[in-house]
């Protein structure tokens, strides 16, 4: 069951000309997200009142009159705060016709309404402000006026003109403005983080709210939708920098902390930590110990704008990887509506599809015992339309949805685990400045290789590490890990995971590891090295072209990739399985070593994108790979992994055809696949370390041990039947209706033929087995292992089994 239940909603709905009904609006909110409430033991609402600039206005009087969210479009045009001219249809354009003035009073009343509807509804209910540094949401004389010197200009730093939000770190200048917290105006010099926090404690204190929200990337970045920032402009790493950020970014934290004693939350940026690290020198480790937030940034709501599924999954992933100080766990957010734009991600984005919420409930992290947690929390962004609808098909829709998830959440690690390397990549920066090109480029490589269909949805932080490796909790897990995590200690443990029969996958540069790490992988960095367009030569193919096929050529650009690749094989036992070849030599790309029982695949990794030149503006374009002239780098990382059993490939169109977004997990003894395929035209092939997965409620051709698939664009579909060996055709696996009636549930698999199949069951549970008309003697009740195997099947299967524990 989820902790809580966040239900996020701007004032819309609640028309201050109307006061009469906000009881009644009230409920129905609450009453229409009744299956995601069901869920959670208890529940929040987050108002979004302005764009906070109602906290930095406050003068201490409840009778004033604020500024408030009552537009369509963007706010602020005049102050050109977006980097490009808006047309006119875009800009704010009154939600309805003559919207209400509102005071803070009236803003209070909302907030008492809410808690007390809501714990009448029997979900005990907090309410949270918000806080927002850009100029979308309502006009801001406070941002865009009287304090410009608090919005962080991208000109400013190299990387050309793009929106303009407050930086965290800022100072103030003076002001005589009555403000509550400052009655005699503002001292020039305040920092922003004094202000913010006097400010919001009196704010909230007055008014009622019980945490403060902070949006897109306010306290991480003041370029938090850029992959671009302080620290790195498309062209260079500013590493000389980093120190002077990192302390000004921690001092916004730490004036904040001594001013505010509300819980604080926060949205994060649209990137990873590793970017974050590159692009701004994101303290963010120190952030979590120091216990400034109350838990994680969440999955970024930008997924579905961009489709870049793999920056959202990756990017919640390092995220929640280590835990601020003091959280309980984390949560995930789920972008429904928008209440200032005309988008309406659940129909607009979605079509009313469930992908981006099968796969970020798919995503799980490990602690130091091994026990596996899924998120926490639940908000939803937002319940409202930005015409001020309550739609009651979203809440019923999405609610189910989430509901639906949550019935298989992981309860155990996927096969696939991310080894992700949060303190390690801080602690570089803080030590040596001129580290932070590294987790940029590992987390862009593993960021590709989820876009091509790399199935990694576990996490576990190098902290967490030996204590889930003591567990067993990572045994027959592939791990995935950056080289940037190679500390000696962790090379004990991965060692110790490949010497038990495991298989480890290393990706990134090998310059500047150290001799344990070197040792392992068997390869190592030389002075020489190549980049730009290598012609590739491996054997590994995930992918197919219909009629055509794939690019032979790979680029690799070094300014994105961590530098040139200039690897060699330093032992002569491995095994080379990608090779590249440019002006300059022949390198290995990818390798695979025996280590004890089991392997270690090591893989260089490039960026899946350049930067074009600056623009008139003086704004660098990222520029995808041009996947019909080049390898898709992401594909050839996620092949490599799938040499460990966890196969992936798709029979594509054309070269430049989509690929699937795929997560695999477990739960109760079932493989759990999520999925979002945009390009319907691709199919896709699966395999498993033990066989070709039969999806229930699918069909698929099975040939070479593998399963292909016709997916619809979005794909949730359970696993409890692989096969091994089979003759080559249609398989089909289906529910059944449950016989006998002691039965919990039963499945039907057609087209076998002298197949080699495993059945994977619920704990605890008694086997029922009927093949071609006969029953199968499947020993004494209650007996069973979890796995059940058979060999030569031929005809229909039918299982059925009692879950005898539930």
């Amino acid at each position: 069951m989820l902790e809580r239940a966040t239900l996020e909603t701007s004032l819309k709905p609640f028309h201050p000309a109307d006061r009469d009904s906000w009881e009644q609006t009230a409920r129905a909110l609450f009453e229409q997200w009744t299956p995601l409430l069901r869920t959670a033991r208890t529940c929040s609402v987050l108002l979004w009142v302005s764009d906070g600039s109602e906290i930095l206005d406050w003068a201490g009087d409840l009778d004033d009159e604020l500024e408030w969210a009552r537009y369509i479009g963007f706010c602020n045009t005049g102050a050109g705060p977006y980097g490009e001219p808006k047309e006119p249809g875009r800009v704010a354009v009154p939600y309805r016709d003559g919207p209400a003035t509102l005071r803070y009073a009236d803003v209070a009343e909302l907030v008492a309404i809410l808690r007390r509807v809501g714990t009448e509804l029997g979900r005990p209910t907090e309410v949270g402000a918000t806080f927002d540094p850009g100029p979308e949401f309502a006009p801001s004389s406070f941002k865009y006026e009287r304090h410009p010197e608090v919005v962080a200009r991208g000109e400013e730093i190299g990387i050309g003109p793009i929106i303009q939000m407050v930086r965290h770190f800022s100072t103030l200048h003076a002001d005589e403005r009555r403000y509550a917290a400052f009655p005699d105006g503002i001292v020039e010099g305040t920092s922003f983080g004094e202000f913010l926090g006097r400010q919001a404690q009196h704010y909230v204190d007055a008014l009622g709210f019980d945490y403060l929200w902070l949006s897109n990337g306010f306290g991480f970045s003041s370029y938090a939708w850029s992959e671009l920032g302080e620290t790195f402009d498309g062209a260079r790493f500013r590493s000389e920098r980093v120190g002077e950020l990192r302390d000004r970014a921690l001092g916004f934290w730490a004036d904040l902390h001594a001013h505010l004693r509300v819980p604080v939350e926060v949205r994060g940026t649209n990137q990873t930590a590793g970017i974050d690290i590159g692009a701004d020198a994101v303290p963010a480790l120190e952030i979590y110990e120091r216990g400034h937030v109350a838990s994680p940034p969440p999955n970024s709501p930008w997924g579905p704008l961009n489709e870049d599924f793999g920056i959202e999954l990756a990017g919640f992933m390092s995220r929640i990887a280590h835990l601020p100080r003091g959280s309980a766990g984390y949560r995930f957010r789920f972008y429904a509506n928008d209440p200032w734009f005309w988008q309406q991600p659940w129909w607009d984005f979605y079509d009313r599809q469930p992908f981006d919420i099968d796969l970020p409930l798919a995503v799980s992290r490990l602690d130091q015992d091994g026990t596996v947690h899924g998120a926490r929390e639940v908000n939803v962004l937002t319940v409202d339309t930005a015409h001020g609808v309550l739609d009651e098909r979203c809440g019923r829709e999405v609610g189910g949805y989430v509901a639906r998830a949550l019935e298989a959440r992981p309860d155990a690690a996927g096969p696939l685990v991310w080894v992700y390397p949060f303190r390690e990549y801080h602690e570089a920066m803080a030590a040596d400045p001129s580290s932070i090109a590294r987790p940029h480029a590992e987390d862009w490589a593993l960021t590709a290789a989820i876009n091509a269909g790399l199935p990694l949805n576990t996490v576990v932080s190098t902290d967490a590490l030996p204590g889930a490796h003591a567990a067993g909790a990572l045994a027959s897990r592939v791990l995935v890990v950056p080289a940037g995590a190679l500390a000696d200690h962790v090379v004990e443990v991965l060692d110790s995971h490949a010497r038990a029969g495991g298989t480890v996958v290393v990706h990134g540069s090998t310059a500047g590891l150290g001799a344990r790490a070197l040792d392992l992988l068997g390869v190592g960095p030389t002075d020489a090295g190549v980049a730009g367009a290598l012609r590739v030569r491996t054997a590994l193919g995930g992918d197919r072209v219909r009629d055509g096929e794939l690019p032979r050529t790979l680029h690799h650009e070094a300014s994105v990739s961590h530098g040139d690749l200039t690897e060699q094989v330093r032992t002569s036992d491995v095994e080379v399985l990608v090779t590249v070849e440019g002006t300059g030599g022949t390198h290995p790309w990818a390798t695979s070593r025996g280590v004890g029982a089991g392997h270690v695949l090591w893989a260089r990794g490039s960026a899946p994108f350049t930067y074009a030149p600056p623009d008139a503006r003086g704004v660098r374009a990222h520029v995808g790979v041009d996947r019909s002239a080049h390898l898709d780098p992401g594909a050839l990382l996620r092949d490599v992994v799938g040499t460990a059993g966890l196969t992936v490939g798709h029979e594509l169109r054309t070269p430049a055809s989509g690929r699937v977004v795929l997560t695999v997990h477990r739960s109760d003894g079932a493989w759990w696949f999520a999925g979002y395929l945009a390009d319907t035209t691709t199919s896709v092939r699966l395999g498993l370390p033990d066989g070709a997965p039969l999806l229930t409620q699918h069909s698929c051709w099975f040939d070479d041990g593998g399963a292909t698939y016709h997916l619809t664009g979005a794909t949730r579909a359970e696993c409890r039947v692989l096969v091994r060996r089979a003759r080559h055709g249609t398989l089909r696996c289906r529910e059944v209706a449950p016989y006998p009636a002691d039965m919990s549930r039963a499945l039907q698999v057609e087209g076998l033929h002298d197949a080699d199949v495993a059945l994977e069951l619920p704990p605890a549970a008694r086997l029922r087995l009927v093949v071609a008309g006969q029953e199968v003697d499947c020993g004494p009740a209650g007996t069973e292992p979890r796995r059940h195997e058979l060999r030569g099947v031929t005809g229909t299967l039918t299982l059925s089994w009692q879950e005898l524990d539930r």
